[in-house]
């Protein structure tokens, strides 16, 4: 075994639809004050730039390529220019980037990588992993399918078991198969406020029991971390469901009544469709045929080619071997600071252009159709939550403020042992709840994904549109109800480290 100095790990950081770079600058951040004095290993960020925004329609299998290409170069840059050859890779994927980092996962299998740098963690934040559909407007579904590129196509599984979120669930399939590779599988979904991606395909369940919040009595994981924020004196707890506990009320005990704030929210979602639909969608369908060109004209990346390239730039005077015998052994053991990238630069940076104009008008046009929209004046319990900690820390990122939490095992013990596994049919908050209306498809993509071990984590942030917030995407001054989340997933991370490190 290496010592720490020589183990050199790389986290590679994929934003989602209409994204760019800066989506996950805030998950990087945290990541890199948890980890900063990591003795297992020197932990480097990457966070790609060459499939921004509509490039992001030209679907997950361009969109893989292209990232592979750029993380190719990274890792050339990393050795030629810095000294530094990575042993270890881990993925983290927000909403769409989640899809494409899995399809990333099978190529980098394929191509042999894994005999040589070991596969980590595996996260994703709001992943469609079971696709997109609305089960109550057929027109969305159409819209969707042929108005967002191929990206569109993509995520409807409009091409049925030939569809590529299909083939990437397939335990026959190189992306299944690289996948199963990776220590640690983390999932998480927003329970509430996210209309850009469903909590069930997100947490990978049959089920949706928060569509109607206001039938859920809810019971949260208790002595999670909390943030006090220095300048309002607020305490922002880390809400996590705790699905074992949670129960759905009789019919006769349900708050269904909509407050004057949902109101003035149906009323601006009108002025938002009426207005500005027409234009969003003219931006989108040239868009959508700027992408098809450009799909069209581009050649497919031979990525074992590329990787024995790179290989053999790496390590000198040694021959590539790419044995797939090597791939079998693997599964088979399964079974029994960046320097080239700034990060401050990265937060910096301000997003930019019609794309980004156009994904706020999506986003907070979604996500204003919630029908809690009142709820957001309502701060819930926490059961068994501490008011003092023995710990305190303090960060600034770009907000300042105090992390309380009792201890970093305790905190994870009380998440890991309260966190539910296995099926969401076997619990109360599901009783006499139907299963949402699958086709055969969707249902086996469903089926394989659960045949791997998953942490999955259903999260509540109280936040209007929680498919940003749950990355911090606008930054923690504007969306502080992610920092004790985050803090959390970073504590999670360093954990897994640690396990897999010292084996």
């Amino acid at each position: 075994m290496t010592e720490a100095a020589d183990r050199h790990h790389l986290i590679v950081l994929a934003h989602g639809l209409w994204g760019s770079c800066t989506n996950l600058a805030r998950v990087e951040s945290v990541i890199h004050h948890t980890l900063g004095k990591s003795n297992l290993c020197t932990f480097h960020t990457f966070a790609p730039t060459s499939f921004a925004h509509f490039k992001t329609y030209d679907g997950i299998e361009a969109i893989g390529e292209y990232l592979i290409e750029e993380l190719f170069k990274h890792l050339e840059i990393l050795h030629d220019e810095h000294g530094i050859t990575i042993t270890e890779i881990n993925f983290i994927g927000y909403s769409l980037g989640g899809l494409v980092v899995r399809y990333v996962i099978g190529e980098l299998f394929d191509a042999g990588m894994f005999q040589t740098i070991k596969p980590g963690f595996f996260t994703t934040f709001a992943t469609p992993h079971l696709g997109v559909t609305f089960y109550e407007n057929t027109i969305l579904n159409y819209l969707g399918s042929y108005f967002l590129g191929r990206t569109g196509y993509d995520l409807f599984i409009s091409g049925g078991k030939k569809a590529i979120v299909y083939k990437l669930s397939d335990p026959q399939e190189k992306y299944y198969k690289g996948l199963k590779l990776f220590k640690t599988k983390i999932t998480i979904a927003n329970v509430k406020f996210d209309r850009t991606v469903g909590f069930y395909s997100a947490f990978i369940s049959q089920y949706d029991p928060f569509k109607d919040w206001n039938s859920i009595e809810p019971e949260y994981i208790p002595g999670l971390p909390t943030a006090l924020l220095t300048k309002s004196g607020r305490t922002i707890d880390c809400l996590i469901v705790d699905l074992k506990k949670s129960k759905r009320l009789v019919d006769g005990e349900k708050n269904s009544s909509k407050g004057p704030a949902y109101k003035h929210a149906m009323f601006l979602v009108g002025c938002i469709v009426t207005v500005l639909f027409p234009i969003i969608l003219g931006v989108s369908t040239f868009a959508t045929l700027k992408s098809l060109a450009r799909t069209a004209l581009l050649p497919k990346t031979d990525v074992k080619s590329s990787w024995k390239y790179l290989y053999e730039s790496i390590h000198k005077g040694e021959e590539f071997v790419h044995d797939e015998a090597e791939n079998v052994k693997l599964l088979d053991n399964q079974d029994a600071e960046s320097d080239d990238y700034n990060e401050d630069e990265n937060l910096k940076e301000k997003p930019k252009g019609i794309s980004h104009l156009t994904r706020s008008v999506v986003e907070n046009g979604l996500n204003l159709l919630n029908d809690d929209y009142d709820d957001l004046a309502l701060t819930p319990a926490v059961s068994g939550a501490s008011s003092k900690a023995n710990v305190r820390e303090n960060y600034k990122i770009d907000l300042d403020f105090q992390l309380d939490y009792e201890s970093k095992n305790k905190t994870l013990d009380n998440l890991l042992k309260n966190v539910l596994r296995g099926d969401l049919s076997n619990i109360p908050l599901t009783e006499k709840l139907s299963p949402l209306p699958f086709d055969c498809t969707r249902r086996q993509i469903l089926n394989n994904l659960n045949t791997l071990d998953w942490i999955k984590i259903p999260v509540l942030l109280q936040n209007l549109n929680s498919h940003q917030s749950v990355v911090g995407r606008r930054g923690f001054e504007r969306t502080p109800d992610c920092i004790p989340f985050l803090f959390l997933y970073s504590f999670l991370i360093e954990e897994s480290l640690t396990h897999y490190g010292k084996q």
